[in-house]
C-alpha cells in the first residue's frame, strides 16, 4: 500500500518526532536542575566545582601556560565538532536530492514501512534542522570560551592587591562563563545523538522512537551513574 501522496509526515510520524522533542527537553531541563541543586551526582555539577578549583588554583600562579593551554584543547575539541557539523550538512542535503534512492533501498529492509520520496525528503529536511540547531550552539560555545580566554588573560598576578571579595567574584565569573560554554557543548552534543536516532525514522517510526528512548538512557547512564562521574564527585 502506497502512502497518501497529500501527506508529508503521517501522524505515526509526527508521535514519534513529538515524543524525541518532549523527552529532549524534559531531559536538558532536569540536567540542567539537577546540576544547579548539586545534591545527587551530575557530571555538570562536577565539572563546575573542578572549574572553580581550577581558577583558584591559576591565581595563585605567576606562570600561566599551563592553563591557557588547557583553555586551548576545550576550543580546539569544540571547534572540530563545529566543523564536523558543517560536512554532516553538506552530507544531509545531498541526501536529500537522492531521496528516491533512499526510499527503495529502504523499503527492501526489515521492520521497514513504505514511504513517498516527499516524506524521505521531509524527514532528512528535519535531520538537517538539527543539525543547524547543534552547529548554532556549538558555535556559541566555542565563542564563549574565546570570552574565557580574555578573561584569564586578564587575571590579576598572585602579587596584585585584591580583596578576597574581589577575587572570589573573579573566580566565580570565570568558573560560570566555562560553564555555561560547556553546557551549550552538551546542548549541541545531545542534538548529535538524536540525530543518530532520527536516522532510522527513515526506516521505522517507531524504530525511531525506541531509538530515541536508548538514547536518553544512554545519557543519563553516562551523565548521572557513570564511573566516570563517581570519580569526579569523589574528589570533593
Amino acid at each position: 500500500m502506497s502512502p497518501h501522496p497529500s501527506l508529508l509526515l503521517g501522524w505515526p510520524d509526527l508521535v514519534a518526532f513529538s515524543y524525541m522533542i518532549i523527552i529532549w527537553i524534559a531531559y536538558a531541563q532536569y540536567a540542567r536542575h539537577r546540576a544547579k541543586r548539586g545534591d545527587k551526582q551530575s557530571l555538570s555539577h562536577s565539572m563546575r566545582l573542578h572549574r572553580i578549583t581550577w581558577v583558584s588554583q591559576m591565581l595563585a600562579r605567576d606562570v600561566r601556560v599551563t592553563d591557557a593551554a588547557l583553555l586551548a584543547s576545550q576550543e580546539r575539541v569544540v571547534g572540530f565538532f563545529a566543523s564536523a557539523t558543517l560536512i554532516l550538512l553538506a552530507a544531509v542535503f545531498t541526501a536529500v536530492s537522492s531521496s528516491g534512492q533512499i526510499a527503495a533501498l529502504t523499503g527492501e529492509l526489515p521492520l521497514s514501512v513504505v514511504q513517498s520520496d516527499a516524506q524521505i525528503q521531509t524527514k532528512l529536511i528535519l535531520i538537517a534542522v538539527m543539525l543547524i540547531y547543534a552547529f548554532f550552539m556549538i558555535t556559541w560555545s566555542l565563542r564563549q570560551y574565546g570570552f574565557a580566554a580574555v578573561l584569564m588573560g586578564a587575571a590579576p598576578m598572585p602579587g596584585d592587591e585584591l580583596q578576597e571579595a574581589e577575587r572570589q567574584r573573579y573566580v566565580e565569573q570565570l568558573a560560570r562563563l566555562m560553564d555555561g560554554a560547556g553546557h551549550d557543548n552538551n546542548a549541541g552534543l545531545r542534538a548529535y545523538y538524536f540525530c543518530l536516532a532520527m536516522i532510522f525514522w527513515v526506516l521505522n517510526p517507531w524504530v525511531y522512537a525506541a531509538a530515541t528512548t536508548l538514547i536518553i538512557a544512554v545519557l543519563a547512564r553516562r551523565e548521572f551513574k557513570s564511573k566516570t562521574v563517581k570519580t569526579l564527585e569523589g574528589f570533593f
